[in-house]
């Protein structure tokens, strides 16, 4: 490392420390400096979240939104909070969700558009938008779902708090816990950027989007499973833990079922529509070598594909290596037992083998026939 001095683009002096590799440094100190100094950019950002702040104000005023309660400065950041808020909303109104997400939530406009108008309605404390800032898709279903859709009022029972409980291990090195949130179809884990928090999370099979997140299906649940799994290995890589009480003990003693990462399914369509799917979670050179022995085993790019003819071998295949078969699989496969084939004993056409003549009657006799001799003999 070593400390690179400069003039900022506002024109002060100043200087800044670079690390990394030497002939990359001077490039990083001329774009350090090339921006505004330290002191000029904070007084820049203050005029433009002020300038945003009376901007937002006034447009809550058009719109006829309650006045927030809060300090001064609280409020006039949470006004342009608020309105954030109501563009991500209606961001979501204009762009939708997937259709299978919207599927599964029950996602409509009609339904947006009355969380939001609750939301709006009902939260008057500027804490709550500066609490809530950091929104995502998520974060947004779970509101729509704590509200009625089309009502005018939120619902009048409030739905249960539900109780959680933060634990610490013995080698604990954070002070802040990871939050552990399950839900019927998710699992969401919030936690400040640490390296080592995000191998973990990934390795188990979550995505980032404004938070953490395990969709739960049929294939990789149950969720209260994922979330005590999460749970117990967090806690044994020394981080501190908040979740449902009710969950705790079984994080700390790793009560869970594994989830299971190696499939058995059927190809529903497309050019291997009626195969068997062999698929798992990650690379294993040997599985793969192992499985592409199976008669008519083909890769199809993610998942090898085996004719249902040979679900026998495919079962011991299975039983050997620790897969499961998939609901459609098992259809598929006792739909094939059951296709209406003709079950027959063949008869056998009796066919005559060929004499060699030529050996027989070399055979015989031990005397050299006339017709054989050669002349003189």
């Amino acid at each position: 490392m070593a400390w690179y001095y400069g003039t900022y683009s506002c024109g002060h002096e100043g200087r800044v420390n670079i690390i990394g590799k030497e002939r990359y440094r001077q490039s990083k100190a001329d774009s350090h400096f090339s921006r505004l100094c330290p002191e000029c950019y904070k007084k820049k950002k203050q005029e433009e979240n002020a300038e945003a702040n009376a901007a937002s104000s006034e447009k809550a005023k058009e719109l006829g939104l309650p006045e927030l309660k809060g300090t001064e400065k609280q409020v006039a950041w949470a006004n342009t909070l608020r309105q954030q808020l109501l563009e991500k909303f209606e961001a979501k109104i204009k762009e939708g969700f997937t259709s299978s997400v919207a599927k599964r939530h029950g996602i409509t406009e009609e339904k947006l558009r009355a969380t939001l108008q609750n939301i709006l309605s009902t939260k008057t404390d500027a804490k709550w938008y500066i609490d809530n800032r950091d929104i995502g898709s998520y974060q947004i279903i779970e509101w729509m779902e704590q509200y009625d859709a089309g009502a005018d009022e939120p619902k009048t029972q409030e739905p249960k708090k539900l109780e959680t409980k933060t634990v610490m291990p013995e080698n604990c090195e954070h002070k802040e816990p990871a939050i552990i949130k399950l839900h019927e179809s998710k699992v969401i884990v919030e936690f400040p950027r640490n390296d080592k928090f995000r191998e973990i999370v990934k390795n188990l099979g979550f995505t980032w989007g404004s938070c953490w997140v395990k969709e739960i299906t049929k294939y990789n649940g149950p969720a209260r499973d994922r979330a005590v799994e999460l749970g117990n290995k967090l806690l044994n890589a020394g981080f501190p833990i908040n979740m449902d009480a009710g969950l705790i003990d079984d994080a700390v003693s790793g009560n869970y079922k594994p989830e299971q990462k190696r499939w058995i399914k059927a190809f529903i369509s497309g050019e291997h529509e009626g195969k068997l799917s062999i698929s798992w979670v990650g690379y294993d050179d040997d599985l793969y070598r192992v499985a592409k022995k199976l008669p008519s085993a083909k890769w199809t790019g993610k998942s090898l594909a085996v004719k249902v003819n040979y679900w026998q071998e495919v079962e011991d295949f299975a039983n050997l290596y620790g897969f499961s078969f998939s609901d459609g699989a098992k259809e598929l496969i006792e739909k094939y037992k059951l296709q209406d084939v003709d079950v027959v004993t063949p008869t056998a056409q009796h066919e005559e083998k060929a004499v060699d003549g030529l050996k027989k009657i070399l055979s015989s006799s031990d005397e050299v026939l006339d017709d054989l001799r050669e002349e003189g003999i």
